[in-house]
Order: C-alpha cells, then structure tokens, then sequence
C-alpha cells in the first residue's frame, strides 16, 4: 500500500540540521538546494516507531506481545538483517514537486527572486532565545542563540510504502495520529503538528513493459536505463561513512534480483537456472551507473592521465600525449570528476551532500546526546544529492534480457545502498530503451586503453594489481600484435556485503577507474570502441574504452559544465511575458520573496539618499512625524495628520522630505517586477489618483510607502547624530 503523510504545522518548527548559518544562525533547519524545507525521513521513522511502542503499552499479554511483533515487522529491530516493511521518504513542503516544476518555466527575470536563502526566507524566519541567570534575573553572558524555524500553518507531504497484516497497518495509522510534536524543543513550544495518513489511490497507475524490437534471440544489445535521484542516495565501501559518487552495477544487479526473487518466490536451495542466468554466471552484465544530464550525455570516470595547470583556471592537459615540451607549468592530477571522452571534452562532478544524524539515548525521556554507552550519537554521512542524473547499461542476449523487462519498467524505483527505505536511497528508473551495441572497428594506431570502470584479474586463484598481468589480459581480448607505451595508473580495493549470509565479503584488490595505459601498433590495428576484462564483469567491473590518439594534442578545452542546470533551470525560455503561464503555487511562494526584496531595496535606497541642509529636521520633529507614521491606517491619513503640524517652517521640511516618495517607490526595479508579475496573471489592477495603473495592491502599495518614508526619518535622524 502506498500513502501520503501529511503534516500540518501547529506551531513553529526547527527541525535542527546540526549545522549553523555562519555567524549568523546558531540552529539552522534542514532545507535543500532550493532553499525549500523538509522533515527527514529518519525522524518521522524514529517518532512514529516511538509513538507506536508507547501505544502498545497500553495492552497486556499475548495482545501486547503481537503487536510488539508488529512494530519489529514495520521498523526493524537494531542489528538484525532485516530492515523492516516501512519504505518512507523525506517530507517536503506541501506541493514540492509542482513549485520545482513551476520554477523551472519562469522567466529568467523572475527566477533571480527565487536564490536559496530568498526562499528560504519565505518559509523561515530566525527566533532567539537567551538564558537567565536565576540569582540575578538578567541574561547570562554569552548565552544568546539564533534559531532558524519554519513558520507555523506551513504542511508538508511524505511518500509511504507500507504492506503488511491488517493488524500491522492498523497499528501504524494509529501511531500516525498520536505524533504530535516534532524537532527541537518540542517541549517547550516549538513543533506542534497534526499528522494525517491517506491512501494514494493505485487506479490509475500504469506499468509500460518495454518490448524489445523482433530480433535474433541469441543476438547481444544494450538496454539502457535513464535514472534520477528522487532522494540522496548512500553507497559506500566497507566500514565507510563517505559514499561513492557513482551507484555500483552490483546495487543494481542486487535490487532487480530483489524483484525477481520477490516475484518468482525463489527458494535458495533450489535455484532455478533462469535466476543463475540473469544474475549469477555473468550472461547478463549490469553496468555502473554514472552522472548525465537532461539529454542524457554519457560520462565516465575520468582518466589520471587528464591534469589541470595548478594555479590557473581552464587550463588542461592529456598526459598520454607527450607534455615534456611545454615549459614552466605545473600540473595537477584531477580526481572525482566525470568526462564525455570525446570530441566535446565535457567536465563534471557530482553534487555530494554531507548530513548529520542524532541517535537518541536508550532512555527515551533524553532529547539528546549524553555520555556513556547508551548515551546516543551524533553521525554524519555523505551521499550522492538528490535531483541528479544518471546513466546505466544491462547487456546481454535478447532470450534474457526479455525475462528482466517486466522488473525495469518507466518509473519503477530502485531502492539503492544504505538506509534505502528511510530517507535515502531512492532511484527512479525514467526511461528503457534499446540500443543495439555498434560492433564497427576502426583502424588504429596510437591509442589509449582507459579504464571506464574497476577491473579486477586474477592470477594463480587470487585478485592483483600486476600492470603486467592486466597489460597481458589487455592483449589476449584486442590483440598481441601492439607496444605497451606508458601507464597511469591508480588502484582501489573492492568489497561488498553478502546479505543472505549477514557478512563482509572479502577485499579484493582491483585497478582503479580512470587508470589508463598507452599503446601503439605500427601496422595499425582494428579495434571497437569498447571491451570487457577480467572478473565480476556482471556486476559492473572490467569496461575499457579506447581512444585515438592519433592528430591529438596534449593541450586539451575541458569544458566545465555545472550540475545546478538540471536542478534548477531549464533551456531558455522567452524573456517576453507572452505564452508565460506562472503557476499558481510558485506564485505565491515568488511574490512573497519579491515582497521581501521591496523592502530590502527600500532600505538601500533610503541609505543612498542624498539629504540636504534645508531638510534637516530635530530629533522631535523626527519621533513626532514617525509617530504618525505608526498610528495612521493609510497614507492619506497620514497626510492629513503631516497637514495638522502648525509650525509651517517644520511643515514644509517635512513635506519636501515626503515629496516624490511614491514615484521613487515605483521606480524600484524590484517593484516594477511584482507589478510584471501580478499583470501576467490579471490580478491586482490599482488605479493611482494620478490615473496611472499600476498591478500591486493598494495595501501593498501603501506599506512599501511607508516604509520608504520610515527609513528616509531613520537615515535623516542618523545623518544629524554623526
């Protein structure tokens, strides 16, 4: 069964990310890329399992001992195998997808409104709290904190996926509706919230099986898969907490062979032949999964011949080819980044993502961390972010591959490494497609043999990192007739984790990707564009890729390309407002932030104002005339209260200070653009008593003005103390 978690907030809430905001914040929520906020799914986890223990104490005996059953079939249970039923994601602010949606179609001219922290700020505001000193009753020093919480009446929406008995789903929605607090200091005022579970209705849900084009069944073809991180996504080596920053063939291989397993209701001690087919023996391979893009560019790791001029931007060289001619530079090896290997020479990374985590104390009336063994702890973890792109490949017979199409389909997700069903993890499969694998060889002559993956080889029944060994595989699988040249070569050690068995697998020792090894062939030699070497090349290892070498120079236009495009903008649009449709809820969300862009140009602009020595007014006259600022509803009635000051020498100062206000207001780029945007969707029409229209409420209008009037007496008051 699949639900939606939704979650109202009654009362402002710091869901404390661990980490500050500079000088600035001393506990900043959790918020992503966008500047959106968001609940993790490891606290909602932890307060509904807490929830649903408290509620099971209110039975007795074998009642009691079922549901406490239960909880460990939905949850979990710490250090076991088995991670439990539940699957929940991150709770995002209400209408997530559709604001992300919505933002990408703006105009450029609106979306510089939408930074980080200008949406944040939307959603957020900043309280501070001090300690008292009880013998005194003043503050004690130094005891001043900022926290950064999400304002109350916001909701947010969490993903579930939850099967189970009726008992067991029973007892979850109960346990949903007794969570009521939420975050940091939720005894003491902050994260009141009201939680409601529904169903998601599966009606009309649609599964697109790929069908393959009627070819050869023993034919070989690629079925290529274009993936997205729709979570932050945690795949990492032995005794690791740093992720990888690519997702590894064998997570792939493992979590279709779930499916499968799943399906098919395969029994272990019999297994079928098919199951051995398409997952064990290697007759079907499952590539790793690298960074792309929208339009689904292929990269690969890149090779350690590949060097940046240290101290110089955009610069950089191939050191296969020969660099001892070029003087004076120093060159720096580039690590952890991907390239398209070919005429283009594009450059990227991925965006990684670095989160804290508290385990609460065995002692549940503990909020936080305390000394000893069963005081809690503080973790941290890196992932892949989310939003993110990826490309991978299974090949194989057409006679297999068909038997895997029905466990690969458009918007299948893959759950994928660590705490894969909470928070983490989550891999959606976009697209299938078939490609049919190009089998042309071209005559080389000087060229590269790059690593695109691991490999790993074997002599007399163990791994080894012998270049010789591997330069030896090299020429059995291309040919013998060629001239080893030179090597750059960089080494790793694989491992992984048997689940069946609960146990680390051995290390294995293996040749890093992006390791590269130059030949030539004087006689020239027909090569493909790709091979395969070595061991578990089903699960992701032993891909080259060759390059030619020949007419290149060792100078090379590596462009860089940034990640954030995918995340947060699209192709260009029309700068025009003509055929621009600003959706409803990324309306408000946008004239909000432009609002509080209007008041901090306000602010810029009182600054700038030049005041001259006629102007200057008295520090009276100045508190007199704020004063009627603050008490008066409408700017008209401030003027008429400005009319009533009898002195006519302090009226015509005030009055030459008040004169033009309005139209200096107008003329504010940034007010110019709530009007563009209000007029776009028809709302707004306000008729000046000029005649002028203008598309910004009368309201608004009026409490922009009168924060102008309120900086410009600040600044004039500042001015006559210096």
């Amino acid at each position: 069964m699949e639900y939606k978690l939704l979650i109202n907030l009654k009362s402002d809430l710091c869901i404390s990310s661990g980490d500050s905001f500079g000088s600035l914040i001393d506990n900043d929520i959790c918020y992503d890329i966008h500047g959106y906020p968001y609940i993790p799914a490891k606290r909602l986890k932890g307060l509904i399992r807490e929830e649903a223990e408290e509620y099971v104490q209110w039975f007795d005996g074998e009642k009691q001992k079922s549901m406490e059953k239960c909880i460990n079939n939905i949850f979990g249970k710490e250090g076991k195998q088995y991670s439990g039923n539940l699957k929940i994601d991150n709770a995002y602010i209400e209408n997530y997808d559709e604001l992300n949606e919505e933002a990408n179609k703006l105009p450029n001219k609106f979306k510089k409104y939408l930074s980080t922290q200008r949406v944040l700020d939307v959603y957020t505001y900043t309280r501070f709290q001090t300690a008292i000193d009880e013998e005194t009753g003043a503050n004690k020093e130094n005891s001043l904190r900022a926290t950064r919480v999400i304002k109350r009446k916001n909701n947010f929406c969490a993903h579930i996926e939850l099967d189970g008995s009726y008992e067991e789903l029973e007892l979850f929605k109960n346990a949903v509706k007794l969570v009521s607090h939420i975050g940091l200091n939720r005894t003491r005022g902050f994260g009141e919230v009201k939680c409601k579970l529904e169903d998601i209705d599966q009606k009309n849900k649609t599964t697109d099986i790929l069908k393959i084009t009627e070819c050869n069944e023993e034919e070989e073809i690629n079925l290529k898969l274009f993936l997205k991180s729709e979570s932050e996504i945690m795949v990492t080596k032995q005794n690791s907490e740093s992720s990888e920053n690519y997702i590894p063939g064998s997570n792939i291989l493992g979590n279709i062979a779930k499916r499968y397993i799943d399906d098919k209701n395969i029994d272990f001690e019999n297994m079928p032949e098919e199951f051995i087919d398409l997952f064990l023996n290697g007759k079907v391979r499952y590539s790793n999964a690298y960074i792309s893009d929208k339009n689904k560019t292929e990269f690969y790791p890149i090779p350690f011949s590949y060097a940046k001029v240290k101290n110089k931007s955009g610069e950089f060289y191939n050191k296969m080819i020969d660099v001892s001619g070029e003087e004076k530079i120093q060159l720096s090896t580039i690590t952890n980044k991907y390239v398209t290997l070919d005429e283009k020479d594009y450059l990227r990374d991925v965006l990684m993502s670095e989160n804290y985590h508290h385990q609460r104390p065995k002692d549940n009336s503990m909020g936080h961390v305390v000394s000893g063994p069963d005081g809690g702890t503080l973790y941290q973890y890196s992932a892949i972010a989310k939003n993110q792109y990826f490309l991978a490949n299974i090949t194989g017979k057409v006679k297999f591959l068909k038997k895997l199409l029905p466990y690969i389909t458009q918007n299948t997700v893959l759950r994928i490494g660590k705490s894969k069903n909470t928070e983490y993890g989550k891999l959606r499969i976009l697209e299938v497609k078939e490609e049919k694998i190009n089998r042309q060889k071209r005559n080389y002559k000087d060229f590269a043999v790059i690593l695109t993956s691991d490999v790993i080889i074997f002599n007399n029944g163990q791994a080894t990192t012998d270049k010789n060994k591997l330069i030896e595989k090299i020429k059995n699988v291309i040919g013998n007739n060629i001239v080893f040249r030179k090597a750059f070569i960089n080494y790793t050690k694989i491992s992984g984790y048997n689940i069946l068995w609960n146990l680390p697998k051995e290390q294995e020792e293996a040749f890093k990707a992006g390791t590269v090894f130059v030949f030539s062939a004087n006689s020239g030699i027909d090569l493909k564009d790709s091979y395969v070497i070595g061991n578990k090349r089903n699960e992701g290892y032993g891909n080259l890729k060759i390059m030619n070498l020949a007419q290149k120079e060792s100078k090379i236009d590596l462009k860089e390309c940034s990640n954030k495009t995918d995340l947060i903008q699209t192709d260009k649009i029309n700068e025009t407002l003509e055929n621009v449709t600003v959706g409803e809820n990324i309306y408000n969300t946008l004239s909000k932030a432009i609002k509080k862009t209007i008041m901090e140009e306000i602010l810029g602009k009182a600054i700038n104002t030049i005041v001259k020595e006629k102007e200057n007014l008295t520090n009276a006259t100045i508190g007199r005339v704020m004063l009627m600022l603050e008490q008066s509803k409408t700017i008209d009635e401030f003027n008429t209260n400005v009319d009533s000051i009898k002195n006519n020498k302090k009226l015509d100062k005030v009055k030459s200070i008040l004169k033009n206000k309005q139209v200096e207001l107008l003329a504010l780029p940034s007010v110019k653009d709530l009007s563009t945007l209000n007029k776009s969707m028809n709302r707004c029409n306000y008729n000046l008593p000029d005649g002028t229209q203008i598309n910004i409420t009368k309201e608004d209008l009026e409490k922009f003005t009168k924060e102008y009037i309120k900086q410009c007496l600040i600044q004039i008051r500042l001015k006559g103390e210096k």
